[in-house]
């Protein structure tokens, strides 16, 4: 796990580490790289929370699978240069 490294661009914040490797799990037998990584609270607005770094090529496969899994996100985030945005 690596600590607030946005190396992949995209971001799905979940409110559980249990919840967050769920998701690399399906994401991965999509064949879809994911990395967990520990979102600033920051960013969370709920205090600590784990998130998958994702290509953002892949973000609207990522939230379909994601949904079809049940599998719920808190928020999903793009990086830009200084800030991370919707």
């Amino acid at each position: 796990m690596q600590n607030n490294i946005y190396s992949q661009g995209c971001l799905a914040v979940m409110g559980s580490m249990t919840q967050v490797l769920r998701a690399q799990k399906v994401l991965a037998s999509a064949a879809i790289h994911a990395e967990v990584v520990k979102a600033d609270s920051a960013h969370t607005r709920r205090g600590c929370a784990y998130a998958l770094s994702y290509p953002c090529s892949q973000d609207g496969n990522v939230r379909t699978i994601l949904s079809a899994a049940g599998i719920r996100v808190r928020d999903f985030y793009r990086e830009d240069a200084d800030d991370l945005s919707r």
